[in-house]
């Protein structure tokens, strides 16, 4: 596509469906085109700036990464932008050079955690996300393109060079810690073995190697079902201290403990939320998927965790109201009160983790069960149209309010003495998610049973009522 020539597209031209809650997301070739995104970039760079804004640039390692950043930077100069361009690198390395350059915004090409035949892009508006209602507004201004800018400009720029420096500023190791770290052939692999050879940390790499976005050794997610099980039997076999896995662009985090067992997301930093609490902090904040097993063990500690909506504007939102130290997320994304790194970077969070292991006594698996124990099902998905699903969540707020303690900040978290209950409707598909958790398996195993009956119930009423099913 030549530079400078708009391309007008229809709706059916640019699917709505790939502009998503955080980010545009599709299938190569039929859902994310290069035409699409040197579109989306021209658009997001004129219509959301103000004449001739800096945005910087970055793609993760997938195949088809290299010819949607062209198009995109191709988009970009055709607005009127100062394309500062980063190359490959992690998406919080994109994050972290937008505030520390001061650049307007940026965007990430990369698909996250999603297959290799997947790939989209990550947007930034000065150095915040760039989601939600802007998105929806995105997509509809890319349906009628203004006139084209030009004189854009572009300008290669290494942030490796000031990102090792900075987060090494905030890590520190009392002693060796023998680590198996599994980067699944993902964009970590260009910054965590230099991370920790720098911190003085010699870990044992899984799936090291780029392989150009097949992520044949564990696939792109390591929360997905088995991901870590090569990591698990090699800590073992190893006798190392904990392992750590980062998915495919560099944002998510999981982490097994000593003896081979992975560590659900909202228990995994509790070393590092143990020293914050040593040094007074007193604010953290989850989603509202939390086990009580953390909430409980910060409470006894003299803190208090506050509940945000699912997903990072939302945690990053209230971190920044309350001051909090800490703040997670139950998929893997975690983030810190720093002024260099304040957004979602697994490998600083890993290394943060193992500075905190570097100066404990006990094993991690003997700080993860020094909390309180509870039992937390998986998450289980019903489909349910997008005109009633939140008519749904409605009703069985109402419902569970008359009986018990209820959390609304994001869908409806039932408080029970044994345990809790939480049904939201997702903002992402035609679906209605749910968890619960137990004090042991048996109350466990009850609180999903009765969760699942009224569900069922409430969603057939709706179903049978069209009058209730406007939101």
């Amino acid at each position: 596509m030549a530079q400078g020539r708009w391309y007008k597209l229809s709706a059916g031209d640019l699917p709505r469906h790939i502009f998503r809650a955080y980010d545009i997301r599709g299938t190569i070739g039929d859902e994310i085109t290069p035409e699409r995104v040197r579109l989306i970039a021209q658009v997001f760079a004129t219509r959301f700036f103000n004449p001739s804004p800096k945005l910087v640039l970055g793609r993760d390692l997938r195949e088809s990464s290299k010819a949607l950043a062209e198009a995109a930077m191709d988009g970009l100069l055709a607005a009127g932008a100062e394309v500062w361009d980063v190359g490959v690198a992690p998406s919080p390395l994109v994050y972290f050079a937008i505030g520390r350059w001061g650049a307007d915004g940026g965007l990430v090409i990369t698909a996250s955690h999603l297959p290799p035949d997947h790939n989209g892009l990550k947007l930034r508006s000065g150095d915040g996300p760039f989601y939600g209602d802007s998105l929806q507004e995105l997509y509809k201004a890319a349906l009628e393109p203004p006139q084209v800018r030009g004189g854009g400009r572009l300008v290669a720029r290494d942030v490796y060079a000031e990102y090792f420096p900075a987060a090494l500023t905030y890590l520190k190791l009392h002693r060796p810690v023998r680590l198996v770290l599994d980067l699944g052939n993902g964009a970590s692999c260009l910054t965590a073995p230099a991370l920790f050879e720098r911190l003085g940390c010699k870990p044992e790499i899984l799936f090291g190697e780029p392989d150009g976005g097949r992520f044949q050794g564990r696939g792109p997610d390591p929360l997905a079902e088995g991901a870590l099980r090569a990591l698990c039997e090699r800590v073992v076999q190893s006798g190392a201290e904990a392992g750590l896995a980062i998915d495919a662009d560099g944002d998510r985090l999981a982490v097994v403990d000593e003896k081979g067992s992975p560590i659900s997301a909202d228990r995994a930093l509790l070393p590092l939320i143990r020293e914050a609490l040593a040094q007074g902090e007193k604010h953290f904040v989850s989603d509202v998927r939390c086990s009580r097993s953390t909430i409980r063990y910060i409470e006894e500690r003299g803190g208090h965790l506050a509940m945000a909506k699912c997903g990072y504007p939302f945690i990053l939102d209230k971190m920044r109201k309350l001051s909090a130290a800490i703040g997670f997320e139950t998929t893997g994304h975690y983030y810190f009160r720093n002024p260099d790194i304040k957004f979602d970077d697994a490998v600083f969070a890993a290394a943060l983790l193992v500075g905190a292991l570097s100066r404990s006594q006990e094993p991690l698996s003997q700080i993860i069960a020094s909390a309180p124990q509870f039992c937390t099902s998986d998450e289980l998905r019903w489909h349910c149209d997008d005109a009633v699903k939140f008519k749904v969540v409605e009703r069985l707020t109402e419902e569970y309010a008359r009986e018990f303690e209820v959390i609304i900040e994001d869908g409806v978290r039932v408080e029970k003495p044994e345990g809790w209950a939480l049904v939201r409707a997702s903002n992402t598909a035609p679906e209605i998610t749910m968890r619960w958790e137990g004090d042991s398996p048996e109350s466990r195993d009850a609180i999903g049973q009765e969760l699942q009956q009224r569900v069922r119930r409430v969603m057939d009423e709706v179903a049978r009522n069209p009058q209730t099913t406007e939101h």
